[in-house]
């Protein structure tokens, strides 16, 4: 297997949750819910973009580009979650997830910082 990750360096806790938007009294409200539930966290190994990689993230206008390797689970293959690194009040948002050859073992993420436009 190319790319996976020893349990020792999934220190990385993040949460993954994804934006609810329901009307309440004819008002639209968005809310976050954690896809594995609330205060649940995933072990993550988080590598910045390091090397050529800063000048191509930079060139698809990426800020804070990282990638994410964690444990396999059908509920992180939804591209439009929301990231949070552990104590980090700042999203990232989800740009591709890579199931690793397709043996359900690891996930390969990459993320970028959200920004406001």
């Amino acid at each position: 297997m190319s790319k996976s990750a020893n349990p020792g360096e999934l220190r990385t806790r993040c949460t993954f949750v994804r934006k609810v938007e329901t009307y309440v009294d004819g008002f639209l409200q968005t809310t976050e819910e954690n896809v594995f539930g609330t205060g649940k966290t995933v072990g993550c190994k988080w590598v910045n973009a390091h090397g050529s990689d800063v000048y191509t993230s930079h060139q698809m206008e990426m800020r804070g580009a990282a990638t994410l390797t964690t444990r396999y689970s059908p509920l992180l293959k939804d591209p439009t979650l929301i990231v949070y690194r552990e104590a980090d009040t700042a999203p990232y948002e989800i740009v591709s997830v890579d199931d690793v050859e397709e043996r359900h073992a690891w996930l390969e993420i990459t993320v970028r910082r959200l920004e406001d436009a």
